[in-house]
């Protein structure tokens, strides 16, 4: 009696499945051939084994973001292996972001486009802001013909994602040029690049980085591919180096700058906020230019409270 006691005690933190393990082939208590004590012992460390075998393999971070879950041969990795994804992430990039053979004449054209435009109003990233630089090239882009805007992204916190907000340009290409019953949409982000700089970044991650073009312009599917791509490289480089990555660098973040909901305005800085008259004169060319026909697409506001949004004036 006091044998099956002292058993129910000893056993009892252990779950029924456990438990049931501790009695030897037939009914009796495992007393007398095996030994009690060596019998116990090789039980409780087949539980343990039993356990950690039962411990999930992949480690949530919390935000049921893709990509954002812990890899535990990430850490063991070898720095081969590593190397060999931040190549496939490389070529990724530039396979998307540079189309060898770029089957849209629409997207080429643009591409040429932005980057005049971001060139030529270069000077107004220090005379005026990122935003009035931003806004500037908007305007040419109308003002050459394109139905651009400026799309303000911005996202509360919820479910491990952390707050935030962004701004870029994108441009509708008309649904008839498209093909297609709405028209296509290009993202045009004036530094790219900037955006996914990391802390003690490996060599790995910083050719990942050189990969991408300081001014994109791309496809919605297309930005959400490389944003994933380098998101994940972005994580084993922090990881390398031992460090946490920051709620900012999490896929899920990453790809609410472009992709969340937001709110899209074709609104112009006044003149009285850039410096110089000659160069006021030079960005007056694109104050007033007119919408573009056949191409205008009306956002609906996504995650905002519906309010109108704020007309250019006009002198």
């Amino acid at each position: 009696m006091s044998v099956s006691v002292r058993t129910k005690r000893v056993t009892a933190p252990f779950c029924k499945e456990s438990r049931a393990g501790l009695r030897c082939a037939g009914e009796s208590s495992c007393v007398g051939d095996c030994g009690a004590s060596t019998c116990l012992s090789t039980q409780v460390h087949a539980f343990l084994e039993t356990a950690g075998r039962r411990t999930p393999s992949v480690a949530s971070n919390g935000d049921g973001s893709e990509g954002d879950a812990t890899d535990p041969n990430e850490s063991l990795e070898e720095g081969g292996a590593s190397d060999d994804r931040d190549r496939a992430a490389m070529k990724t990039v530039r396979d998307l972001m540079f189309p060898a053979l770029d089957p849209d004449p629409f997207r080429r054209r643009l591409a040429t486009d932005v980057s005049r435009a971001a060139e030529a109003l270069a000077w107004l990233r220090s005379d005026g802001g990122e935003s009035a630089y931003r806004q500037a090239v908007m305007a040419r882009l109308r003002a050459t013909g394109y139905n651009a805007g400026i799309c303000k992204a911005r996202w509360d916190a919820s479910g491990g994602l952390a707050a935030g907000s962004y701004e870029f340009i994108d441009v509708v290409e008309a649904a008839e040029r498209a093909g297609q019953g709405k028209g296509r949409r290009h993202i045009v982000d004036l530094d790219f690049a900037a955006e996914f700089e990391v802390a003690r970044a490996t060599e790995g991650y910083k050719a990942v980085v050189a990969a991408l073009p300081r001014v994109a312009v791309a496809g919605e599917e297309s930005v959400r591919r490389v944003v994933r791509e380098v998101a994940d490289a972005a994580r084993r480089s922090l990881r390398t180096q031992g460090l946490h990555v920051p709620p900012w660098r999490k896929s899920r973040y990453m790809l609410a700058k472009w992709l969340g909901p937001q709110r899209r305005t074709t609104s112009t800085i006044p003149l009285a906020a850039l410096r110089g008259e000659s160069k006021c004169r030079e960005y007056n060319r694109f104050q007033a230019a007119p919408a573009p026909r056949g191409g205008d697409a009306h956002y609906r506001a996504v995650g905002f409270s519906a309010a109108p949004l704020p007309t250019a004036r006009t002198r």
